[in-house]
């Protein structure tokens, strides 16, 4: 059962990602082109482009956790056994999506804080920042199903 969710979730979080690269891609270029056949370039593409990196980055750290391929300090695993690694999967996985979690919840309050006290000229760049604690509650909910389910860690 966890792994259909998590399937379903990753095939969500690659959809994200794939259509976020394309139009950052896109709008890239598009502004490339016009600044350097009319001389002229659209300041709001930036800010587009800036928050689309973000969304292509979380995405991509949410689908590295989802598959154990993500970015881990572990100076003690090479010189621990399989057997104590392997008891430690869960614990770790526990603690990891306790860390997310408490993120994501400080991500809430840094959105709500944002939809609060933003200038009115920016407001309409207000739904990009819920990638924050979407991205930290993606993370988290992928950390407590790799405790739940084994996998192997390549």
């Amino acid at each position: 059962m966890t792994e259909k969710i998590e399937c379903i979730l990753v095939k969500a979080e690659s959809i994200i990602a794939a259509f976020s690269l394309f139009l950052l891609l896109a709008l890239s270029l598009f502004q490339i082109l016009l600044r350097n056949f009319f001389d002229f370039g659209f300041p709001e593409i930036e800010i587009i482009n800036r928050n689309l990196l973000v969304i292509c980055g979380a995405m991509g750290a949410v689908i590295a956790t989802s598959k154990l391929r993500h970015i881990k300090v572990d100076a003690l695993t090479p010189v621990m056994s399989k057997r104590i690694v392997s008891l430690l999967h869960c614990p770790l996985s526990l603690f990891s999506a306790l860390i997310c979690a408490v993120m994501c919840f400080h991500a809430v309050m840094f959105v709500v804080d944002e939809w609060q006290y933003i200038p009115v000229n920016e407001r309409w760049t207000l739904p990009f920042t819920l990638i924050y604690p979407l991205g930290f509650g993606l993370l988290g909910l992928h950390f407590l199903l790799n405790c739940f389910h084994k996998k192997t860690d390549a």
